[in-house]
């Protein structure tokens, strides 16, 4: 199947709207995917359902934020999967994942108008914050949906924000990157630092919440010259002295009138893009990457998600010995499942190396194979799984397969955890 035929998808889950964009492979470039509603299409779609409990019709996106008498309306659906298992509105109870279901499963027919023979390669879902109890609901919901951990990545708008802002000409990162966020949570500013001094260039991301400066109430309570100068001021505190030479604005907050003059403002030897599809652009670049079709080979990202080491296995192939890279550093800890079958020759140990490129220093973990001595030489294979406990502990598997009917496997696990 040609690379058209598999759509990479980037689905941003901003709580309470979200957006949808899958690669073209043509352009090159994601492009949105739109609700019908009436003679247009509909991109910001509300995170709000709606049932007639009744009649058991359910609505969605803006006809669900004001539904006719009948119609139970269910906004805030993210919070509430994280909350509890149900939920009552109006006398009626609710599945927190039926309900998520039934939302995504609305969001992702909208591919099919667009590319009805196609089926999803990978789907990165984006969201504000990545929470154990949303990541395990989106998997299980998206299990159900026939989209397994192979074909599922969720990460946070901070990676989105990364993975978005790397994808864009070299011109627009030469010098470090900045994000203001303004929405229902404030005012908030990221800033991508790179590290050109190594190769790969390592790219990282520091935060700062600016909502004690700028909250969200204030879009309804300020007038728009104190808002133009509020942000003004705020802008030039966390920008100075620093290289940041591309700015990026999102967010409900920046669609005042005060935000036109403000932003011509912060212009000023700078180069700044205002728009509300980041988040969801960046999770389909981040799809394409995923996939193993990018072109980010020359970047690692790095935060407090991904791990910072390659983490490789010393094995003998093709006639030589070589380092079979089984997790790569900048991959979310969470995402790393990887397995490798070998058959050791003569072997007492395997070496495990765990690869720094921060520190840029090597760790050398010997896993003894003692448990198999006994056994003719080249009769045992073995499976070699790495997954990972935390950001910097790593959990290595070793099973027994035996060898066919030479010699069966003994069925026998052995766990270890390195820190790398």
């Amino acid at each position: 199947m040609s690379e058209e035929r598999n759509l990479l998808v980037g689905l941003d889950l901003g709580g309470t709207v979200t957006q949808i964009t899958c690669f073209d492979f043509k352009r090159y470039e994601p492009v949105p995917i739109g609700k019908t509603t009436g003679e247009e299409r509909e991109y910001e779609i509300p995170m709000v359902m709606a049932v007639n409990p009744k009649e058991s019709i359910w609505l969605w996106g803006k006809e669900a934020m004001e539904p006719e008498e009948g119609f139970v309306k269910i906004d805030n659906i993210l919070g509430r999967v994280c909350e509890s298992d149900k939920f009552e509105i109006d006398g009626y109870t609710f599945k927190s994942r039926e309900v998520l279901k039934r939302f995504i499963v609305k969001e992702l027919s909208m591919l099919k108008e667009y590319y009805p023979n196609n089926t999803i390669r990978k789907l990165v879902i984006s969201v504000t914050e990545k929470t154990p109890e949303l990541t395990e609901s989106l998997k299980a919901v998206c299990g159900e949906l026939g989209i397994g951990s192979d074909r599922l990545v969720i990460q946070n708008h901070k990676q989105s924000y990364m993975y978005y802002a790397i994808s864009q000409a070299k011109e627009l990162w030469i010098n470090n990157v900045g994000l203001f966020e303004y929405d229902s949570e404030g005012l908030k500013y990221s800033q991508i630092n790179i590290d050109r001094r190594s190769m790969p260039y390592i790219v990282g991301v520091s935060q700062k919440n600016l909502s004690d400066v700028m909250s969200a109430p204030m879009i309804l309570t300020e007038t728009d010259d104190y808002m133009k100068y509020a942000f003004i001021n705020v802008a030039n505190t966390v920008l100075h002295k620093q290289m940041v030479t591309t700015i990026y604005v999102t967010g409900k907050g920046f669609e005042g009138n005060w935000a036109d003059e403000a932003l011509t403002r912060l212009c000023n030897g700078r180069r700044v893009f205002r728009g509300q599809n980041l988040f969801t652009r960046g999770a389909c670049y981040a799809a394409r990457e995923l996939s193993g079709i990018g072109k980010l080979s020359d970047v690692i990202f790095l935060d407090e998600e991904m791990i910072i080491s390659d983490i490789s296995i010393r094995v003998y192939h093709n006639a030589e010995f070589q380092e079979k890279v089984l997790a790569k550093a900048g991959t979310l800890w969470s995402e790393v499942d990887t397995s490798i079958d070998v058959i050791p020759d003569d072997e007492e140990e395997i070496q495990i190396t765990a690869r720094n490129v921060l520190k840029h220093e090597f760790k050398s973990h010997m896993l003894s194979l003692s448990a198999f001595a006994g056994r003719e030489n080249k009769m045992t294979r073995f499976t070699i799984r790495i997954r990972f406990a935390d950001r910097e502990t790593c959990i290595v598997t070793l099973k027994d397969n035996g060898f066919g009917e030479f010699c069966p496997s003994s069925n026998r696990i052995w766990e270890t955890h390195i820190t790398v």
